[in-house]
């Protein structure tokens, strides 16, 4: 996010950096591409990796295995009901997506260029990049309401 915003300043002529500029395109915007393999990694991972029913499990109730199963079960089900974890994942998924079909937008706008020193083309560039920090900015929101640890309550 601070490079995006750091771009903007630069294609708005409020800073100068040669550095950065012929950095950004081919070291720093190619981050977006990990960075999404790993958000979609914690999307569909959550639900599984969250949920109150892996406690049990690290509990080690091991009378039968079925009463593991069915308290795992429960909690999970419980869990569920008292928090929106299906809609925080879609929300996210959404979000997501949005935010890769602008990076590919900016990808395309940016075809055969090896820096950002291209005058003639820094109105359409900069609304494309303003674009995509916009999404990238709503998915951050999006998943900021993720909660960070397993809630059991």
């Amino acid at each position: 996010m601070p490079a995006l915003a750091k771009c903007l300043n630069l294609l708005d002529g409020q800073i100068e950096d040669t550095q950065f500029e012929l950095a950004f395109v081919p070291n720093v915007l190619p981050e977006w591409e990990a960075q999404y393999r790993e958000v979609r990694q914690l999307l569909q991972s959550f639900e599984q990796d969250m949920s109150p029913r892996t406690l049990v499990y690290q509990m080690g109730f091991r009378e039968d295995g079925q009463n593991e199963y069915w308290l795992a079960s429960v909690m999970h089900q419980l869990w569920l009901a008292r928090y929106p974890v299906r809609q925080w994942i879609e929300h996210g998924t959404v979000r997501a997506r949005a935010a890769d079909a602008a990076y590919l937008v900016l990808r395309k706008s940016l075809h055969g260029c090896h820096d950002l020193r291209l005058p003639e083309s820094n109105h359409a560039l900069r609304d494309t990049l303003a674009t995509f920090r916009e999404r990238c900015q709503e998915l951050a929101q999006a998943i900021e309401q993720f909660p960070s640890e397993i809630k059991v309550t």
